[in-house]
This record gives C-alpha cells, sequence and structure tokens, in this order.
C-alpha cells in the first residue's frame, strides 16, 4: 500500500510540475509596453516658457518617457519592436498640458434644474440620477481639454462615485479630486436639508450642516470618512442662494473647519464672497479662495503674504444663466469691486477656476476669455489652468507640464492660443494618463470594462 501511495504522489507532482508555464516559477508573460509618439508642430511643454517648435513626445504607458527634438520614429530612438508602437500626428497643431478647473459642480446643471420646475417636478434627484450626471458632465469636461478638476461641492455619494469608476480604470474621464459636500451652517449657502429635516443628526452629516466649532469639526471629519480630498465650506451667502453676500460663519467656526483638514491632510477651500469672512479664513490658514468678488486691498495683500490662491470663477458672476434678468447685481458687483484685475496685479497666486455646474459643463473655456479680457496675459491664464492648478490640488510632480516621468496629461488645439484665447473653446485631442480620449475632434469610447 505504501508504494502505491508514493507511486500516485509522485504521478501528482510530474504531472504539476509539466504543467508549470515557461520561465521563472509562477510568472505570467509580461504586457509588452505601449509606446504612443506624438509629432508636435508646436509645443507648449511648461507654461511660463517659450514654445517649440516640430517636436516628438514620447508617451510609454500612462507618462511620458522623454520629448525629442524632430518628428522622429520608433527605431531611431531605440524602442524595442516588441513594443506595442502608434504614431499620432499633430504635426500642424499646437499641443499643451491638460487643463485644470479647480471650481466646477459636475452632479448638476442648470437648465436641466430649470425644465424640472417648468414642467411643476420639484422633487430632489437621487443620488443614483446624481451619479449618472456627473459621469455624463465628466465627459464633457475631458472632451473640452480639461484633464483634471476639482468638485467643490456635491453630495455623500455621486462624484465619489464617478470618482471611484474613473480611478479603477472602468471609464475614461477626468481626474477627479472630491470634495463631498459643502459645509455650510443651518439656513447659510450652500445648506439643502428640508426644513423637516433639519435637526436630523444623519441629514447633516451628509450635508455638510453644521454650527459651531464642535459640529464642524464632525462634519469635516465624516468627508474625510467618506474620501473626501478636500475640504469646502462656505464662509458667506452666494448670488444663487438668496443668502445675501455677508458672513455666515463665526471665526472660532472656520477655524475648527479648517485645522481638522488640515490634521487629517487635506487642503481646504472657502466660497467667500465678503472680505470679512476671507480675511478670517486667511488666519485660520485656507488654502485656497474660491470667487473673492468683495476682496479689499488689506485682503489682497493678506493673500499674498500667506500663499493663498485666488479661484476668481469670473463665469459665475459675469453672469451665468441662473440669473435671468437684465443687468444682474453679480455682475455689477464683479465690476465695481474689480478683484481678480486687483488680485492679479498684486501678484496673487490664481488657479483657473469656473463654476461649472451653475452653467453648462462643456463650456468652462469661456473663462480663459474672461480673464484676458479683464488684463491677463494669455500665458498667464494658460499657466493658472496648468502649472498654478497643479500646485494648488498638490499633484505638481505628476501634472501640470509635460516633462519626462510625468503622466501623460496633453491637448492638441488648431491656432495659438497664445495669440488667440478662444481657440481653447475647440479641442481637436485629449490624452489622460496616456490613453486616447478624443481625436480629430470625436470622443473615443468611454468605458473601457
Amino acid at each position: 500500500m505504501k508504494a502505491l501511495i508514493l507511486s500516485i504522489l509522485a504521478t501528482f507532482f510530474i504531472t504539476v510540475a509539466t504543467a508549470q508555464p515557461a520561465g521563472p516559477r509562477g510568472s505570467h508573460q509580461a504586457k509588452p509596453d505601449n509606446y504612443i509618439l506624438i509629432h508636435a508642430g508646436t509645443l507648449l511643454a511648461v507654461p511660463g516658457k517659450k514654445p517649440q517648435n516640430n517636436m516628438t513626445v514620447v508617451v510609454k504607458n500612462d507618462r511620458i518617457e522623454r520629448i525629442e527634438t524632430g518628428f522622429v520614429n520608433a527605431t531611431s530612438i531605440g524602442i524595442e519592436s516588441t513594443a506595442d508602437i502608434e504614431i499620432i500626428d499633430l504635426s500642424d497643431q499646437f499641443i499643451l498640458p491638460g487643463l485644470m478647473d479647480s471650481h466646477v459642480h459636475l452632479s448638476h446643471e442648470p437648465s436641466r434644474n430649470r425644465r424640472r420646475t417648468e414642467r411643476g417636478d420639484r422633487d430632489t434627484d437621487t443620488p443614483a440620477q446624481l451619479a449618472i450626471n456627473a459621469m455624463i458632465y465628466a465627459r464633457r469636461t475631458l472632451a473640452a481639454g480639461f484633464t483634471s478638476v476639482r468638485d467643490v461641492g456635491s453630495d455623500d455619494q455621486s462624484v465619489f462615485a464617478a470618482r471611484n469608476a474613473i480611478n479603477a480604470g472602468r471609464m475614461i474621464g477626468p481626474r477627479i479630486f472630491v470634495s463631498g459636500s459643502a459645509l455650510a451652517v443651518t439656513g447659510g449657502h450652500g445648506d439643502g436639508i428640508p426644513i423637516e429635516a433639519t435637526g436630523h443628526p444623519g441629514e447633516r452629516l451628509a450635508h455638510g450642516t453644521c454650527d459651531g466649532p464642535m459640529e464642524c469639526r464632525k462634519a469635516v471629519r465624516f468627508q474625510f470618512k467618506l474620501g473626501a480630498d478636500l475640504i469646502k465650506f462656505t464662509s458667506t451667502g452666494g448670488f444663487g442662494s438668496n443668502t445675501a453676500l455677508e458672513p455666515q460663519l463665526f471665526p472660532d467656526e472656520i477655524d475648527a473647519i479648517v485645522k481638522t483638514a488640515h490634521m487629517l491632510g487635506l487642503k481646504a477651500t472657502t466660497h467667500a464672497y465678503s472680505a470679512i469672512s476671507i480675511k478670517d479664513a486667511i488666519r485660520a490658514g485656507v488654502d485656497s479662495i474660491e470667487h473673492g468678488f468683495l476682496l479689499d486691498d488689506e485682503a489682497i495683500s493678506m493673500m499674498k503674504k500667506n500663499g493663498v490662491w485666488l479661484v476668481p470663477t469670473i463665469s459665475a458672476s459675469y453672469p451665468p444663466p441662473i440669473f435671468n434678468v437684465p443687468d444682474p447685481m453679480s455682475v455689477r458687483l464683479r465690476n465695481e469691486h474689480r478683484a481678480f484685475e486687483r488680485a492679479y496685479a498684486a501678484g496673487v497666486k490664481i488657479a483657473f477656476g469656473t463654476d461649472a455646474g451653475t452653467f453648462k459643463h462643456g463650456t468652462n473655456a469661456k473663462e480663459f476669455e474672461m480673464m484676458v479680457g479683464f488684463g491677463m496675459s494669455e500665458m498667464d491664464a494658460i499657466y493658472s489652468a496648468t502649472v498654478s492648478t497643479a500646485e494648488l490640488y498638490g499633484i505638481e510632480d505628476e501634472a501640470g507640464t509635460l516633462e519626462a516621468g510625468k503622466l501623460a496629461d496633453l491637448i492638441a488645439v488648431t491656432g495659438n492660443p497664445l495669440t488667440d484665447i478662444s481657440t481653447l473653446r475647440n479641442i481637436d485631442f485629449v490624452m489622460k494618463s496616456g490613453a486616447v480620449a478624443k481625436q480629430d475632434g470625436q470622443m473615443t469610447e468611454p468605458f473601457t470594462y
């Protein structure tokens, strides 16, 4: 019997051994590298520096391997023939890094909300419906050349779901940094809780509603637990909420929000119009100011001294479609205070942001024309949407310029945006992390599996 058992065991081990694949034990055949050689007629690799003509961007998998002078092929630069190799001819186009928008709301769009109101349907969308919105609007945003965005105010589910699907590789979309629900006081700008649920603890956490330092700390921690990438809070009222424009949070509430966010490793940004609240947020250590329409000279000086970013969102005041009235207050106040022009002249750091969602997603580039129209150079406007935004997001080592080792996020346009900024309204080609998302003006298949 013992001999029989030994014979069976020997046969088993021989069978297993012969079934092993060739090569190291248990190894799988490596997938060949994917190379894309992009022939760029004009290349603005580093906004702020002079563009170059007739260059080749060598993309290996999801990153830029190198940039070569002239239009090269795989053989001339020593790429192995076993690799998957593609050449994309953009020799008649202007190439620059993928754009970034620091202020969007991907789960909403005002025209849809108006149609719902007109037919008498005032029920709020479910998180599932909002998630579908976010996926659709994310694709529109990517088609417009924006490969990274910050969603600064949604809910506890929808944009998280869209972000996670993109990060998992299930859909080609922009890189999304999510704040979740914007933190707001009861009755303040951003408080979306139905009146009958105002005192319900679960509803308050889900909507980011908080009063007093202790509750505000808890609200930050809840967004962190959900997976937020940053914290957004509303220090003042706003144009769209009928809550006036003055302060709505006490300094101790602002301090609690900002310090808790920083303790958890998250950046904090605030919706703020009033100079009083802007200065309170700067004293608390806030990283950026959204809108800032009523900036005074002291606030501008404090922003520059403390390295606080301004996300000007001129499109949110000039005016978005939600203001269906002649001569809206938003335009009058913007023109009266000229906060963007004064901050730019003073040397405040400016990061591109639009407030898309208060107007149609995919038309984000109109902000460039407003910035240039109000005195910013074309190069500085592009810099604000690439180098500056990457620094604000904390991804300057990964994105914002086209350099060896960075993610292959790039776009192409016909024309020269350094002489005509409006060319950024029409994006011909988009690559996000080495994947072609748009070519010859047409979007590619969105889903990978």
